[in-house]
């Protein structure tokens, strides 16, 4: 039996494609092994939406094949090869074979034609998201899946490449969508997190129709929404995940900036938008636990307009955040506009954001001591809480060895940084 082994880089979403793309494969008749050493096929899912992460996908691809054994095939899917196409056989040599972002259906061709000895490119427009049809095979941990609703966005924002590299927002039906979450819960998984580039764009009538659906779900204990635009959130979503037992009280509202001159270039709403609904969460869910994400250095940024932004982080009292420093995407429209910021100087922004930030999530982790709270266990020597997102915020770190899958009661000891030890 020929053996596969998978690299999954980049977010959740590409996580969910690379399961899919192990579940053909095992279809197919593979087995999987952990190392590409031990493999026939190796499978790089990258991702290429800031350079930072470009350059990480090329240094995996640059590793493997560098190791490449006789005989062995090399698989580069996703967002690089639908950026840079047949380039890459031109940089990476041994590759063998090129699949799109929204290519990885045609794997299964790919393989017999790759066995008889063919380089393959298969690099067409994004217009595809898989179903519940697909074989998919869950790589996370016993105590949660990702379950994507929508690929593709058309929100777009002015730095932005993902229109050009998953294409226009496209969303899968809600029935299938409960299915699939059905075929997870047998398999004793407690939390689904739905994901998408824009949850919020699926609608918020389908929206709530979806998750009061997944609410009647035997088994699942948990429903997490991840990536959830400021411009599409409502009050009745809001007050829907407040009277929800299973909605996690936990909301992803990427800002990445609150000065309205910056958000204007950025083609993202004012602030105050994002700003109401925040304060709308916090009057309505007292508990509810708010994550952010920011970008510094965009073209233009006056030390003045960074100084708000700090002043907002400081006052808003994220439970969570991410920084990112501005990457310039050729072909986008913010790659046209002057005023550049340094990379050295944005790098510092990036820093004193999370200087402050740290200090804000520490004292914040310092009010569950001594509490006892619901954790699911995702290793036996760690898990997550409601206000945790798996593998993005803190974790809840165990003294006590627990069975992963399981959802415990367990009293807080004291804090580890961003983290917690129960």
């Amino acid at each position: 039996m020929k053996k596969v082994s998978f690299i999954s880089l980049g977010c959740p979403k590409n996580l969910v494609d690379t399961e899919v793309i192990a579940g053909i494969f095992g279809s197919a008749g593979f087995s999987f092994a952990s190392s590409p050493r031990d493999s026939e096929f190796v499978v790089i899912n990258t991702c290429s939406f800031i350079k930072q992460v470009r350059a990480e996908s090329s240094h995996e691809i640059e590793r493997i094949c560098s190791d490449k054994r006789k005989g062995q095939k090399i698989i580069v899917c996703g967002c690089l090869p639908q950026m840079e196409g047949r380039n890459l056989f031109d940089k990476f040599p041994k590759i063998d074979a090129l699949v799109g972002s929204a290519d990885f259906p045609k794997i299964g061709r790919i393989i017999e034609k790759l066995e008889n000895g063919r380089k393959i490119a298969e690099i067409g427009i994004p217009r595809f998201i898989y179903n519940s049809e697909f074989p998919r095979f869950i790589s996370t941990a016993p105590s949660y899946a990702y379950v994507k609703i929508a690929e593709g966005c058309s929100n777009n924002c002015s730095y932005c490449r993902i229109p050009q590299l998953r294409g226009n927002f496209r969303i899968r039906r809600v029935s299938d969508i409960v299915l699939e979450s059905r075929q997870i819960a047998s398999m004793g998984v407690k939390e689904i997190i739905l994901v998408a580039n824009d949850v919020s764009s699926y609608g918020m009538k389908r929206l709530k129709s979806l998750l009061g659906e997944l609410e009647k779900i035997r088994g699942i204990k948990w429903i997490r929404l991840l990536y959830l635009h400021p411009a599409h959130i409502t009050k009745s979503l809001i007050k829907f995940v407040k009277n929800s037992k299973k909605i996690c009280r936990y909301f992803d509202i990427p800002l990445q900036h609150t000065s309205d001159g910056i958000l204007a270039k950025m083609n993202r709403p004012p602030f105050s938008k994002a700003e109401n609904l925040i304060n709308f969460i916090r009057d309505e869910i007292p508990d509810a636990a708010i994550r952010t994400s920011l970008i510094v250095g965009f073209p233009g940024e006056k030390r003045e307009q960074f100084g708000k932004l700090l002043k907002d982080v400081k006052k808003l009292k994220f439970d969570w955040l991410g920084v990112f420093t501005y990457s310039e995407e050729k072909g986008t429209p913010a790659a046209r506009l002057k005023n550049k910021v340094g990379e050295k100087k944005a790098s510092l922004r990036a820093k004193e954001i999370m200087r402050v930030q740290k200090k804000i999530t520490f004292e914040k982790n310092k009010k569950f001591v001594g509490k006892e709270i619901e954790v699911l266990v995702d290793s036996p020597f760690s898990g997550h809480a409601e206000f945790q997102a798996p593998g993005i915020d803190g974790k809840v770190i165990f003294e006590k060895k627990q069975i992963p899958g399981k959802s415990v009661r367990i009293k807080i000891k004291r804090t580890a940084g961003y983290d917690l030890v129960a």
